[in-house]
């Protein structure tokens, strides 16, 4: 009685409320502490600059004062048919190991939930590792689906062993012959000779021309709204080096971003925005050439990795790449899902904005832009 009176009445000691400035140096503390790299430049960027929301979108959880855990999102504008909705994305939820299996995660995530349904925010999105989806069920939400990710192994031994957390998330057993031979040969692959397509890269984002290439050939399903603005924040993360490459032909036709940091023991080098996300002939042509330009260049990467629908299957796979919903990486990686939130706002009516059924996967388009910190 003693002991459930203690814990108890810790228990109650607990507050949530919104995130305050001073909370700032707690906050990139604990996120330090929890999944690293941390820092004041990564924070003002992530949830300070975010154009999306002029506010710091972030509940944290105190005790006696102290903060000791923060459910964090990031807002966006969402593109869903012909309307632009409010929406975030949760993600970096974390509690101090001095204070976990107390219920916390649920407790803030309810107040989330809370306040977001009262700015009238159309929904809440994410993807969520194994580890942490039984927590956003628990909390309402619904798998949409599987997304596939695809990736070029071009260092096997560098992945072998383990599992990569991150944005390839993809685990390499080496003591799978089958899987070992396939990523071997992989690995071997080397790109196409130069179609000719004059191709540009810049070290700096070029995010004018990344919004007409996007406006372009806008997808149909849900996506952020991509406008300059968004894309210059978007790519300013300071944990990734960033390189756009812009393929040419009488003017811009196609553009690849790509994002690039230490994962582990593994350089990891993502293909993280391609726009247009629809179009002709012409843009297959040129998002082959950009692939091929952006294998060559990340030669000394790990791992390469790939989602969304603008770059055509084809094109991926005749540079190396192999998607992870089908065998033999199926077999080894961790599917990337995405997880949807309703909030309560009155844009939603039985999971749908605007008509738009928010639990068919065939009604998203989206690529790493929208996911975590890629």
């Amino acid at each position: 009685m003693a002991r459930a009176a203690e814990a108890g009445g810790r228990a109650d000691r607990y507050a949530f409320r919104l995130f305050e400035p001073s909370d700032q140096e707690a906050f990139v503390s604990l996120y330090d502490e929890t999944f690293g790299d941390g820092s004041e430049e990564w924070f003002e960027w992530k949830y300070t600059e975010n154009p999306a929301a002029g506010y710091v979108p972030i509940v944290v959880a105190t005790h006696d004062g102290e903060l000791v855990g923060a459910r964090p999102c990031v807002p966006f504008r969402m593109r869903v048919g012909d309307r632009t909705v409010e929406a975030v994305r949760f993600g970096d939820t974390m509690v101090h190991p001095d204070h976990r299996r107390r219920g916390l995660f649920t407790r803030m995530s309810q107040r989330t939930i809370e306040y977001y349904a009262a700015l009238d925010t159309a929904f809440g999105f994410n993807h969520p590792n194994e580890n942490s989806l039984p927590g956003y069920r628990t909390m309402g939400g619904r798998v949409v689906g599987r997304f596939p990710v695809a990736y070029r192994v071009q260092n096997p031994a560098a992945l072998a062993g383990g599992r990569l957390d991150g944005p390839a998330a993809l685990g390499v057993s080496a003591a799978t012959p089958l899987a070992r031979a396939y990523l071997d040969g992989r690995a071997r692959l080397s790109p196409s000779p130069d179609s000719g397509t004059a191709v540009t890269r810049h070290a700096s984002t070029p995010a004018e021309t990344l919004a007409a290439l996007s406006e372009a050939g806008p997808p149909e399903g849900i996506h952020a709204e991509r406008t300059a603005e968004f894309y210059e924040w978007r790519f300013r993360n300071p944990q990734w080096r960033y390189r756009t490459y812009v393929a040419h032909d009488e003017g811009p036709v196609a553009g690849i971003v790509t994002g690039t940091r230490r994962v582990g023991d593994a350089t990891v080098t993502t293909l993280a925005e391609a726009v247009p996300m629809a179009g002709n002939g012409a843009r297959r042509e040129a998002f082959s050439t950009l692939v091929d330009r952006i294998v060559e260049d990340a030669a000394d990467a790990d791992l390469l990795a790939y989602t969304g629908r603008a770059i055509p299957g084809g094109v991926l796979a005749a540079a190396g790449f192999h998607r992870d919903d089908r065998p033999p990486l199926s077999w080894l990686a961790r599917p990337n899902l995405l997880v949807a939130h309703e909030l309560g706002g009155e844009a939603y009516h039985e999971w749908k904005v605007a008509g738009v059924n928010l639990l068919d996967p065939s009604n998203w388009s989206l690529s790493f832009c929208e996911q975590d910190a890629r």
